[in-house]
């Protein structure tokens, strides 16, 4: 009776600091309790987080709670929502299940974040496990994304059907309202998104003029542009540098994994060998009886390997 209470304790003092690695295990474990029933009408049973509760401890070794899995899923449902607002409706923008992040040209970001300043951060921010938070979650966001690209190419809001370019941003009614300030505080201060401001200062809607004030802003105007590819180069590149060490890794990892060879592989090298016909059938269920003499067979040098495999033939107690 003591040591349940002092765990329950214990589990209580848990300091919950999600890492990529957790979230990978809870959303896996979230997409298994959908397939096998545990969700009615949106909503996860307690069968299920208790399933859940249990695979986590079991697979990551800490205390989690029930509650600790309801407050991430608001929070990665948040993100999902956000991400699927903006993007889920324009084909230029594709998700990398490697880097984590939205990838477009620089000119069709350029055109959304003119339209809509709080798309910025998701240049620079990853979201995992996208493709299995749109099987979680895409029914919960108002059956369909709300921006898409209308007939003149323009970035369209469906609720209300007003050209986003043309005019100050209105938050979607399915959408998650985040405002520019909220998004600047998690960004950090050295990462500062546009004001509403000067995302609308983008904007020419007066006609062409030479005074001070024209010039000026118009200069502004092209300092930004300026910025922005400046920026997004760097994003760019880190993204390659990123998608080549994920290539390194996986050639690494490849070439330290164990060559396996098949029955057909045997066969093969035993008649290049030049094993007789009378012995080769003996030859070939000896070794492929012991997975062990294939690899040592296939680790001697060629021209030596007809006489290693007389002699673990004529020597199985050496073998």
């Amino acid at each position: 009776m003591e040591s349940k209470v002092k765990r329950n304790n214990e589990d209580k003092r848990f300091n919950v600091k999600w890492t990529e690695r957790w979230d990978d295990v809870f959303v896996e474990a979230l997409v298994h309790q959908q397939s096998m029933g545990n969700r009615v009408d949106k909503v996860f049973t307690s069968a299920a987080y208790n399933n859940i509760v249990k695979e986590m401890r079991d697979r990551l070794g800490e205390p989690f709670l029930k509650d600790h899995l309801k407050n991430r899923m608001k929070t990665l449902k948040l993100h999902f929502k956000e991400c699927y607002n903006l993007f889920g409706g324009i084909n230029d923008f594709t998700w990398s299940p490697e880097t984590k992040l939205w990838t477009a040209d620089p000119e069709v970001w350029k055109d959304l974040i003119n339209a809509r300043p709080d798309a910025r951060k998701w240049m620079f921010t990853p979201i995992g496990n996208y493709d299995k938070l749109l099987m979680l979650f895409a029914n919960e966001t108002g059956d369909s994304p709300v921006v898409v690209r209308d007939e003149a190419n323009h970035f369209v809001n469906l609720n209300n059907s007003s050209n986003l370019n043309c005019g100050d941003h209105v938050p979607f009614q399915n959408e998650v309202a985040l405002t520019l300030e909220d998004l600047n505080g998690a960004n950090g201060a050295n990462d500062m998104l546009p004001t509403s401001a000067e995302a609308n200062s983008q904007i020419d809607s007066q006609a062409p003029s030479l005074s001070a004030t024209s010039l000026k802003g118009k200069k502004r105007k092209a300092t930004k542009n300026f910025e922005f590819e400046r920026e997004f180069a760097s994003v760019r590149e880190a993204i390659k540098d990123v998608a080549a060490a994920i290539r390194e890794g996986n050639a690494i990892a490849e070439r330290s994994r164990p060559r396996v060879y098949s029955e057909q592989d045997v066969f093969k090298e035993l008649v290049n060998i030049g094993i007789d016909l009378q012995l080769r059938f003996r030859a070939y269920t000896f070794l492929i009886a012991n997975a062990g003499r294939v690899r040592a067979f296939f680790g001697c040098p060629v021209d030596e390997r007809k006489e290693f495999l007389l002699q673990m033939m004529y020597s199985p107690q050496d073998f």
